[in-house]
């Protein structure tokens, strides 16, 4: 399990000024759109789980390699 901060998240897979809006970002966190946790008031997306997208050997290879 790979935890990027939303905002980081966000920097990561999405060019400059493409980026969903904080309050867009916001509603797909408390939705669970996007796998998240919320540690104190910190949410934060997990990458790994993100990236396989509900794919079991996905989530698997992505284990053993990180």
């Amino acid at each position: 399990m790979k935890l990027l901060t939303a905002s980081a998240w966000a920097e990561k897979y999405f060019a400059e000024g493409s980026r969903p809006a904080e309050l867009t970002l916001a509603r797909w966190l408390r939705t669970k759109k996007l796998p998240s946790k919320k540690v104190g008031g910190t949410w934060f997306v997990d990458e790994d789980e993100w990236l396989a997208d509900g794919d079991e050997l996905v989530r698997k290879v992505l284990d053993e390699a990180g």
